[in-house]
């Protein structure tokens, strides 16, 4: 049989794999003489060098000029002895890298991903170079051969060269293309409302941040439709027709990769699975036949983006244990496909190997292409497989060990990866080999070239002439998961007492909680409920995006990035709010009691595009069933002024009737509206930095100190040095908490200005560090962290970590604010002990309950629940806080082989896992090196303060000192990690301090 015509070759394809459980299996060659071979399919893939660092953390995966090699490739059948062509090779000249293809719908097409090294033919066009990552398609469709196709670069070489574009996807009923970009196309522009206006790293920083964005077929009409502070990967379309991608959650310690979903104008963002399940990071999603989704589960570094295969039931679960209704099993959202468990959780060995990039074949059979690397270590500087080691050799990576024995051990986990592309089925749980490994290259990537059922068709629903913002309406604050994250949970055993949220036991037949909140008794001004519900304000917050070159220091002691506080608005009585926010910005919602003080953290980024009217059922609500607050509830507000319509919630009604109840408030104030009488009113509420007139309760309640100054956009920053430091200078002071305090006991916080030894006033890190934790012997305890010994630390007085699995609002988690409030919160025992209730002191300080007035107490809690930061905002008076002039070129050669030799072993990305338990804490700085240079460089700049004093940046000061890290154990004598001086010290250092003008001084180095 000769070599078929696309038409020809695709109907018998279907005819073969339509007729195999009949016929058993279609007959002719396997070398590209005949269709099929028992099912066999034209696969698609990629090969590329295995120097390429791959990790969840970097986006595109970025390389440099001396680790090219990466070409698009076609396979006849999916069978190692079938043709394969190179079909970009002729333009990259084995200089360029390609990666994630993607078939059209009709199995025409191929689109992908593609970065051209300079001087090649596929940087070059009319007159014009471009070598950043850009889309780029092969369309066979008229092709008598498969390697007989067309190829160009979908958008021009001038919108081509703006930005990195990867992961690209066709949009059903020809409407172009979603793709992910590091373009930033809006949240960049400086023209743009509500936006940073400069390009933003993530959340680490270390890459420029990769959202997603949509064109037409032609490549053009570019626009960003997904606005998060870290990236959104692996873009593909639902049958349903809404994309599916994987989401990186950076906020606080929440620190993982989740499944989301959204429409494709970018209205209607929410996570489809995996928020609280069990695994950090679930890359390559993609749709089944079945519906159910197929992904690859992996730690968030260091495995080249390889895991486990995992089957997710997101049609009847939206995590591992949180069913659609009663009638599905308890647990069963996420199943393993292989026979052999997969390693997903460790970033060390996984003894049965790891998959990547699975792609689900459509066609009844159940098999789903999969990239494969078999476990690999070397031993004695050579590579050996796994199953060669002895149970002893085995069981060493299964342990915490000091990092002197990993060096001293022989077998270590630092194999290259070796990715062959495999065929996996699922019902019989076997892999054959469809494309053989190849040295020094990974092959990954598959994608099947065969006709698939084409998604329904969503239209845009935005108006060009809509407004820079969106409608945020949320029906209930109490309708919450089982996790209550505004429940029982985050109310102290206090609060539970004399202000308890009323239960009752829900009446839809698929809700699954035990117990709900009583709706209609807190919105009822007859019940005693009413005056005491615990849900006053919700604070609305925005990311403030990290620039290039920013330090640490300016951050803070914190896992958060800079936020900024955009207003307030009324949780009404049955818990619902109705608000307008900023449309395209990374925005956080945060429900706070009558003081202000947040009872969750909030650790997600929501976005609203403009005009998007966006609805939820709750705070952090279960996906499925009705909405707690609805049926009768609504339209029904009994014993009240108001006069509601069907349908409506509080705020539903309040907006109707007074539309400037949507707008954020810049302070928290609360007058009731909805109470008959006054002994039924709840009391009103006013905290303003400048004294109330309306509420007597607060009109002596006035900022004395410096108060947050709005922004254009009514936004205010606060920054510990200008707003918090204050308040301890103006109460504190008389010899109190110093150095050298007086009072008994006092010295032990030191709130003074003085600068320590991070640069950071001695009292911030007072206040955030604790002490180190001491056993019942008297002795201190330690761990072992990243393969060294470390002291634990006890509580501080201020708690500024949240992640998905402790988000409970942490001014109120804080033992700061218990001191001066006088109210029992959330502060831990451990705390509470550490630092008791100061009036127990044998000779009693004045009363600290009364030191700071409610305006101080306002700023306070503020500062605390936005994450404790040093500074919040880059830009002081136009001046940014940021480092430049950093050599990139001397960064690469030099300095960078230095700290993956001393540093990396350590300062790895470490993600949380799951719903109970926090992300690692193993380094605050933040300092995460993974090996690809574009990231390791940026976060290298988070270490620099002072180009000038390069001896005074985290980078030199830390590992220099003794010990490092500061809470190390170890036997004395301790060398340093970075010995002042030596050669790489010096080399370090003058790196720095070439970029001051004049350079500083030299330090000499030897070859």
């Amino acid at each position: 049989m000769g070599i078929l015509t696309m038409n020809k070759k695709f109907l018998i394809f279907g005819v073969c794999i339509a007729s195999i459980t009949v016929l058993g299996a279609c007959s002719g060659s396997s070398s590209g003489k005949s269709a099929t071979v028992q099912g066999d399919i034209p696969i698609a893939y990629v090969k590329r060098s295995n120097e390429v660092p791959l990790n969840p953390t970097d986006a595109g995966n970025t390389q440099s000029d001396a680790q090219v090699g990466g070409d698009l490739y076609i396979r006849e059948l999916s069978s190692p002895s079938a043709t394969e062509y190179n079909i970009t090779g002729a333009r990259t000249q084995g200089k360029g890298d390609v990666s994630r293809p993607e078939v059209s719908y009709d199995g025409k097409k191929i689109v992908f991903a593609m970065r051209c090294s300079a001087n090649t033919p596929c940087s070059q066009e009319a007159g014009k170079t471009d070598t950043t990552w850009s889309i780029w398609e092969y369309d066979f469709s008229n092709a008598k051969t498969l390697n007989q196709g067309s190829l160009r670069r979908v958008m021009s070489i001038d919108d081509a060269s703006k930005g990195d574009d990867y992961d690209p996807a066709y949009l059903p009923g020809g409407q172009g293309y979603v793709f992910t970009s590091r373009r930033q196309a809006k949240s960049s522009d400086p023209s743009s409302p509500n936006q940073p206006g400069y390009p933003t790293l993530d959340e680490y920083e270390r890459e420029r941040v990769a959202n997603l964005h949509t064109m037409d077929a032609k490549g053009g009409n570019i626009k960003q439709i997904s606005f998060n502070q870290s990236h959104d990967r692996s873009p593909t379309v639902l049958q349903n027709g809404r994309i599916m991608y994987a989401r990186w959650d950076h906020v606080g310690g929440r620190n993982h990769f989740s499944i989301f979903t959204m429409k494709p104008d970018g209205t209607d963002m929410f996570v489809l699975y995996g928020a609280h399940s069990p695994g950090n990071s679930r890359l390559h999603p993609r749709e089944m036949q079945d519906g159910k989704v197929v992904t690859d589960l992996m730690p968030l570094s260091r495995t080249q983006e390889g895991g486990a295969l995992m089957v997710l039931d997101v049609q009847n679960y939206s995590e591992e244990n949180t069913p659609a209704n009663s009638s599905v099993p308890r647990n069963g959202g996420q199943q393993q496909a292989t026979k052999e468990p997969l390693d997903f959780d460790a970033r060390s060995i996984s003894i049965n190997g790891r998959v990547t990039t699975p792609y689900p074949l459509w066609d009844g059979t159940h098999r789903v292409l999969v990239g494969y690397s078999p476990c690999q270590v070397t031993k004695n500087g050579k590579v050996v497989p796994c199953a060669s080691l002895t149970s002893a050799e085995l069981f060493g990576f299964t342990q915490d060990r000091l990092q002197t024995a990993i060096d001293a051990d022989p077998v270590k986990d630092n194999a290259p990866v070796s990715y062959s592309i495999q065929m996996f089925d699922l019902q019989t749980q076997t892999f054959r080999t469809v494309v053989p490994a190849v040295a020094q290259m990974i092959v990954k990537d598959p994608v099947a070239l065969m006709p698939r059922k084409e998604p329904n068709t969503l239209t845009n629903t935005l108006s060009a002439t809509a407004p820079e913002t969106g409608t945020l309406s949320v029906r209930s604050v109490y309708d919450t998961d089982g996790l209550e994250r505004m429940g029982d949970k985050v109310l102290s055993t206090a609060e539970l007492t004399s202000t308890p949220i009323p239960k009752i036991t829900p009446t839809d037949p698929e809700d699954t909680r035990s117990q709900v909140a009583d709706i209609a008794v807190l919105k009822d001004p007859a019940t005693s409920a009413y005056r005491k519900r615990p849900a006053r304000f919700v604070r609305i917050t925005k990311a403030i995006a990290t620039p290039q070159g920013i330090a640490r220091e300016a951050i803070g002691e914190t896992e958060f990035e800079m936020q900024q506080i955009l207003g307030y608005a009324d949780v009404e009585p049955d818990g619902s709010f109705k608000v307008d926010v900023p449309a395209d910005t990374p925005i956080a919602i945060t429900v706070t009691d009558a003081k202000g003080r947040a009872f969750q953290a909030h650790t997600n980024w929501i976005q609203v595009r403009p005009g998007e009217q966006r609805t939820c059922d709750g705070c952090h609500s279960p996906r499925r069933g009705a909405a707690l607050n609805s049926g009768t509830l609504l339209g029904n507000h009994p014993n009240t002024l108001l006069t509601a319509m069907s349908g409506d919630t509080m705020a539903d009604t309040r907006v109707r009737i007074d539309p400037t109840t949507r707008n954020l408030k810049p302070h928290i104030e609360f007058a009731d509206v909805w109470a008959k009488t006054a002994a039924l009113k709840t009391p009103c509420v006013s905290l303003r930095y400048s004294g109330s007139t309306t509420c007597p309760a607060y009109n002596a309640d006035v900022l004395v100190t410096a108060a947050p100054v709005p922004a254009a956009d009514g936004s205010i920053a606060i920054n510990y040095p200008d707003h918090i430091q204050p308040l301890w200078e103006r109460h504190c002071g008389g010899g109190c908490h110093t150095r050298n305090g007086t009072a008994k006991g006092t010295a032990r916080l030191d709130l003074s200005h003085s600068p320590s030894g991070t640069g950071r006033m001695i009292s911030y890190q007072k206040l955030l560090v604790g002490d180190p934790a001491i056993d019942g012997n008297g002795f201190p305890v330690t761990r072992i962290e990243e393969g060294v010994k470390v002291l634990v630390t006890g509580p501080a007085l201020v708690n500024n970590m949240a992640s998905q699995g402790d988000a409970g609002g942490m001014a109120r988690k804080s033992r700061l604010i218990e001191i001066l409030s006088g109210d029992v919160l959330k502060a831990s025992t451990e705390a509470r002990t550490a630092f008791p209730d100061p009036a127990t002191a044998p000779l009693p300080p004045p009363d600290h309950t009364k030191m700071l007035n409610a305006a101080e107490m306002r700023l306070l809690a503020e500062w605390i629940d936005l994450g404790g930061q040093y500074y919040n905002n880059p830009f002081q008076n136009g001046a940014p806080r940021v480092v430049a002039g950093l050599n990139r070129a001397t960064f690469d050669s030099t300095i960078h082989p230095i700290l993956m030799s001393t540093c990396a072993n350590c300062h790895q990305a470490g993600g949380s896992t799951n719903s109970t338990t926090p992300a690692p804490t193993f380094q605050n700085n933040r300092f995460v090196l993974t090996g690809g240079g574009e990231g390791d460089f940026n976060v290298t700049l988070s270490m620099v303060r002072d180009v000038c004093t390069p001896q005074t940046s985290y980078l030199l000061a830390k590992p220099s000192a003794i010990p490092h890290p500061s809470t190390l154990v170890q036997p004395h004598p301790v060398t340093a990690v970075l010995p002042n001086p030596s050669n790489d010290y010096n080399k370090i250092y003058n790196w720095i301090g070439a970029a001051c003008a004049p350079p500083v001084t030299p330090r000499p180095t030897t070859p």
